[in-house]
């Protein structure tokens, strides 16, 4: 989609600024003013419902492609500390090379205020979450793309710095259109952090919060950590299996549903890392179960489940 700035570029006042202090290298950062702002063309999420930001086209870079502006609707400067000090270790890092994980360049001023990021435009990606929900893509294509997700957690556990995704799930992936995968919202996320993040699979999952493996504070949050991650991959790969969020059922339905999987003729490990998931064993991933998945899953849909329980 092409987007023209017309005279923004001398209406706007921008400059980098790049300091160096004690070794610590600060992120590239824009000035804009509120009025510059308000003149960008909003980008289009679709059906996808962000409760943290809006994102704006802002300019094109030296290969005329689209930078975006994420601007927060937070402004309170501790929390939004935390996500430059989380860019700038990540930018620092070995995961900057990982092609999958879009991290966002520069820090956005706004009117004075530290009010969001620049980051690159994924170009003919759809959201994970539609990507899932389109009956008119493959089920394969969908198997390969959780697959690689699978398969991109296992590498970041495995690489030195210390990085949880905290919010692993489908809102916050896009899939292009060779079925590569981009994680975004990584200033959301855990570079060798303690602190507690907002992880929706476990602050929904009421089962979770009394495991001592999803430690969680008093407003659910959860403290970033293997098996919260792994948790989430799991729980993404499930409700893409059962067509429904599964992390919400209680833990009599959800330990009905997991024994019901081996009518299906699901893979036996699979079924044992979802019984595993509430008990104080650590967590395992079920990506190398994704090879071993039966033709036609089309039972493990929740709705033939329970259309099947009536019956008996």
């Amino acid at each position: 989609m092409a987007f023209y700035y017309g005279k923004l570029d001398i209406l706007v006042k921008i400059w980098y600024n790049i300091l160096t202090i004690e070794g610590v290298v600060y992120m590239k950062e824009i000035c804009l003013t509120e009025s510059a702002v308000s003149r960008l063309k909003q980008y289009p999420l679709d059906d996808v419902f962000s409760s943290e930001s809006t994102i704006y086209y802002l300019k094109k870079d030296q290969d005329r492609h689209n930078v975006l502006l994420k601007k927060l609707f937070l402004t309170d400067e501790k929390r939004v500390g935390r996500k430059i000090d989380t860019i700038r270790t990540l930018q620092d890092s070995e995961l900057s090379e990982y092609e999958e994980l879009v991290i966002p360049d520069e820090l956005v001023t706004i009117s004075g205020v530290k009010s969001g990021f620049t980051l690159r435009e994924i170009e003919d990606a759809t959201n994970l979450h539609l990507f899932l929900n389109d009956h008119r893509i493959p089920k394969k294509d969908k198997i390969t793309v959780l697959k690689k997700i699978g398969e991109l957690l296992r590498r970041v556990q495995s690489q030195k710095q210390e990085f949880y995704f905290g919010d692993l799930q489908s809102y916050n992936f896009l899939v292009g259109k060779d079925l590569d995968i981009h994680a975004v919202d990584l200033d959301s996320s855990a570079v060798s952090r303690k602190k507690p993040l907002e992880t929706k699979y476990v602050i929904i999952d009421k089962k979770s919060h009394g495991v001592p493996k999803y430690k969680v504070n008093k407003m659910g949050r959860s403290y970033p950590n293997r098996n919260v991650d792994i948790f989430c991959y799991n729980t993404l790969v499930l409700n893409y299996l059962a067509g429904r969020p599964m992390h919400k059922l209680s833990f009599e339905e959800y330990f009905d549903y997991i024994n019901y999987l081996e009518e299906c003729g699901m893979p036996k490990d699979m079924i044992d890392i979802y019984l595993n998931l509430y008990t104080d064993k650590n967590n395992e991933s079920v990506v190398d179960d994704l090879d071993s998945l039966p033709d036609d899953y089309g039972r493990v849909d929740y709705r033939v489940y329970t259309a099947l329980r009536k019956r008996h």
